[in-house]
């Protein structure tokens, strides 16, 4: 992220601690940083995600390495604390996805790449078939997760906590049950591969 790009995104979160999403004005936003690849509210939404995924990164960077859940659960909830600073602006921020839910579907790539970032973060495997699965699985967590934050008006974001704990126990059940099957299926394709050679060798 480029210093023009940070500062946009601290002005768009700036501004809307005052004002809606609604009312944002572009033109107010970008200010003196004209000749910048920004041409819409979509994509001043992905350069605040960016902007958070940058702040996540300089944050973990002395991550201690435990557990694949306590890792997972220190990263996320370092992108809560970092959500938290500007709480009120994030707020509007989902105001205006439940007004216009296109917005949202239109970031889903964005969110996708940021739950790429937290996985490396955390040392937690997304690579092949199995990752892709788990990668899905870690933005359903998140996702849970950020509506219990959105509720959470406790100071130390306990509630926050709580949620999210549990819902990595579940998807790491879930994470479980689905390896088993995996590894059922492999042998399965195994064995029709092999029939399919005698087949073969036989002709």
């Amino acid at each position: 992220m480029t210093d023009k790009e940070k500062r946009i995104a601290q002005n768009t979160l700036a501004i809307l601690k005052k004002k809606s999403w609604k009312v944002l004005n572009f033109e107010e936003v970008l200010k003196n940083n004209k000749n910048i690849n920004i041409k819409s509210k979509i994509d001043l939404l992905k350069n605040i995600n960016r902007y958070v995924d940058d702040a996540l990164i300089i944050k973990m960077k002395k991550l201690e390495i435990s557990s694949t859940k306590d890792m997972l659960f220190e990263v996320l909830m370092a992108r809560f604390d970092i959500l938290q600073q500007n709480r009120k602006s994030y707020l509007e921020i989902y105001k205006g996805f439940k007004k216009s839910p296109q917005y949202f579907i239109k970031l889903l790539p964005s969110f996708l790449e940021s739950m790429i970032i937290t996985a490396e973060l955390a040392k937690y495997n997304v690579n092949g078939l199995k990752g892709t699965i788990r990668l899905k699985g870690l933005m359903m967590v998140y996702f849970s997760t950020f509506f219990q934050w959105l509720e959470d008006k406790t100071t130390s974001l306990e509630r926050t906590m709580t949620q999210l704990d549990k819902n990595l126990d579940q998807a790491e059940k879930f994470g479980k049950l689905v390896s088993r099957k995996m590894q059922f299926l492999f042998l399965i394709l195994k064995k029709l591969i092999y029939e399919q050679e005698l087949l073969f060798l036989q002709k």
